[in-house]
């Protein structure tokens, strides 16, 4: 963020020159911005949106997963969320932020809450489920939102999660605590 302030700001040039996605950079063969993208954000609203966000669901599925795992992982969601904005979005601007796997995260959650009912704390359901309508109710209703990164990610997350969690038994889950 500081990076960004002191080149001029938020603004297409400079996200695109820190690594945002650009369909046509991406097209002449700039591959690295299916990743990149998701380490930057365009405003410091943005970032300040999807921290908590990316924060409250990290933490859990990095105890369950390790931090190596957890990052392979994060890394899958990421491309993967980029590579749906490739093929089904037109996005005439460059485009940054951490959304796409931060739903891939929800993703997951949704198939560990759907998989293991019975391990998950009636109030974490309830934050997972209320949390993952509401996020989809404002990448709807908020102008300007990637709703292929969105979905992107989050089914990302889903299609991911059985072979992640495939030889995990005993889980124990908890995002309160």
């Amino acid at each position: 963020m500081i990076i960004t302030t002191f080149m001029g700001g938020y603004n297409i040039n400079t996200i695109a020159q820190l690594g945002g996605y650009d369909k046509q950079l991406i097209n002449r063969g700039q591959i690295w911005r299916l990743l990149t993208y998701a380490f930057g954000h365009m405003s410091y609203a943005h970032f300040f949106l999807n921290m908590p966000f990316i924060l409250i669901f990290s933490r859990p599925l990095e105890r369950i997963l390790g931090s190596i795992k957890f990052l392979l992982n994060y890394v899958y969601m990421s491309v993967f969320a980029s590579i749906i904005i490739h093929f089904f979005s037109d996005y005439p601007i460059p485009l940054a932020g951490s959304s796409g796997p931060g739903y891939g995260l929800l993703g997951m959650y949704i198939f560990l809450v759907l998989k293991h009912r019975n391990k998950f704390p009636t109030y974490d359901k309830r934050f997972i489920i209320t949390f993952t309508v509401m996020g989809f109710i404002m990448t709807f209703l908020i102008p300007g939102i990637s709703i292929s990164g969105h979905i992107g990610g989050f089914v990302g997350g889903i299609l991911l999660s059985p072979f992640v969690f495939k030889k995990q038994k005993n889980l124990e889950f908890s995002i309160s605590g």
